[in-house]
């Protein structure tokens, strides 16, 4: 008869503890969504949008990526990404309306025209 009270205590002071564990993992779950939402809400959230990307071969490609006043022409590779060039965002809004949807293809290739303009004039000299 001894031996029961002390079982019933033991179970109680088991999930007591399974309790306070759990809570403290709820609490702490809720703290790391918390400051997280704070984070992206304090950065805007959207403050850097992939407008496009072009797939040129075995994991290559080229994206166009819209920052705070920017847009940067980024080729991106299996182990690295590199800044190819960067645009005005006036620029790219002109050609590109915002209720229009328009392929990278032809902002691309104006780009690469007058890079190829520069080098030809520079050569002649």
């Amino acid at each position: 008869m001894n031996g029961t009270p002390d079982m019933i205590t033991a179970g109680l002071k088991m999930i007591a503890s399974l309790g306070v564990v759990l809570a403290m993992i709820l609490f702490l779950l809720y703290g790391i969504r918390r400051l997280t939402s704070q984070r992206m809400g304090a950065a805007g959230g959207k403050r850097i949008q992939v407008l496009e990307s072009h797939y040129m071969g075995v994991k290559k490609t080229i994206s166009l990526v819209r920052v705070p006043g920017k847009v940067l022409v980024l080729g991106i590779s299996g182990d690295r990404i590199n800044l190819l060039d960067t645009l005005d965002e006036d620029i790219v809004q002109q050609e590109a309306p915002p209720g229009a949807s328009t392929s990278f293809g032809p902002i691309l290739s104006d780009r690469l025209k007058k890079i190829g303009n520069g080098f030809k004039r520079k050569e002649d000299l």
